[in-house]
């Protein structure tokens, strides 16, 4: 039988054995070493943003700029205004002439009385003992000072010191009483903002609480307030308008209870787009406030709450949250 041939010469086998190379059954890419590294990194990421992250829920609603300081003047009488004395941006002196209305028939009584007034006087002085002369000069004089007060009604005076704000009347207008003729502003202004949330977030509210209002027409400069007041009543819509005033009663939209929230301004000015503006009472835009402050957990698992109240042993993490929170704001 002939012997069996082989497969490969002998010097081929003894060559490859030379060169060292050795054939392995498995061979593991090192390039998935680094997906697993990028993989758990994500997750570690993911599991800080649930526990640290803090999702807030806002109450939203209308609010107005009020400028404490501020005395508004009403007409207290029916009458024509026959001149107005100053402009918006005067200053003004306590008793400075503000606004004249029509007085023909009070400057009328008033120059008849003075003038019989006079008459009288110079009657008594011709005789002193006559007694009908002394009774007529005081029923005179009583006369003349009625007539005084009542021309000096005619007449509205600045109750102290001060720049004048708006004035909303002008000359030749009907105005009736109670109806507002200018403002009076003092020189030490400041401002107060005055929300009307929805009233079913009441109890979440409390002073101290983050408020960030947006003065209308200036929606990408946002003002970062805290809350110095919480109403103790919720109102209606009509109790609303009431509040807001004559002037202000129609400038919202009002609907479902509302309580009144306020917020002290930093000051009278603010800036955007590098420029100051100044403030004005009746100023509106939206308000939002703090309600709720949560981490980012239970919007995923609501079940975690009830649960992570109970272990006190997450104060440190809670903490660290809240520290992350402020100085990343």
């Amino acid at each position: 039988m002939a012997a069996a041939t082989k497969l490969f010469r002998d010097e081929a086998i003894a060559r490859q054995r030379g060169r060292g190379l050795h054939a392995e059954v498995l061979q593991v890419d090192t390039g998935a070493h680094m997906g697993f590294r990028v993989i758990c990194a994500g997750v570690v990421v993911l599991a800080l943003f649930l526990t640290l992250g803090r999702l807030d829920e806002y109450a939203t609603g209308p609010a107005f700029i009020q400028l404490e300081g501020r005395t508004p003047l009403s007409a207290s009488i029916v009458g024509l205004v026959t001149k107005v004395e100053v402009k918006p941006g005067d200053h003004v002196e306590a008793g400075d002439v503000l606004v004249r209305f029509q007085a023909a028939d009070e400057d009328a009584e008033l120059a008849a009385s003075s003038e019989e007034f006079e008459n009288q006087l110079t009657k008594l002085l011709l005789r002193p003992s006559d007694p009908a002369t002394r009774e007529a000069l005081v029923s005179l004089r009583t006369r003349s000072k009625l007539a005084q007060q009542r021309a000096e009604q005619r007449t509205m005076r600045a109750p102290h010191a001060g720049f004048v704000g708006d004035v909303r009347v002008r000359e030749s207008q009907l105005v009736e009483p109670g109806m507002r003729v200018l403002d009076l502003q003092d020189s030490k202004a400041s401002a107060t903002l005055i929300a009307l949330l929805p009233g079913r977030y009441r109890p979440l509210l409390h002073a101290g609480h983050r408020m960030r209002f947006e003065v209308d027409g200036f929606q990408q400069r946002a003002l970062e307030l805290a809350v110095s007041r919480v109403g103790d009543q919720i109102i209606g819509p009509s109790e609303a308008a009431r509040y807001l005033g004559r002037d202000l009663g129609d400038a919202f939209s009002i609907g479902g209870p509302m309580v009144v929230v306020e917020a002290a301004m930093p000051s009278t000015s603010f800036e955007a787009d590098g420029q100051h503006y100044q403030l004005t009472s009746g100023m509106f835009g939206k308000a939002e406030a703090v309600v709720r402050d949560e981490p980012v957990a239970y919007a995923f698992i609501p079940g975690l709450r009830p649960w992570v109240d109970r272990v006190r042993a997450l104060e440190p993490i809670r903490a660290l949250s809240a520290w992350v929170k402020q100085h990343v704001q």
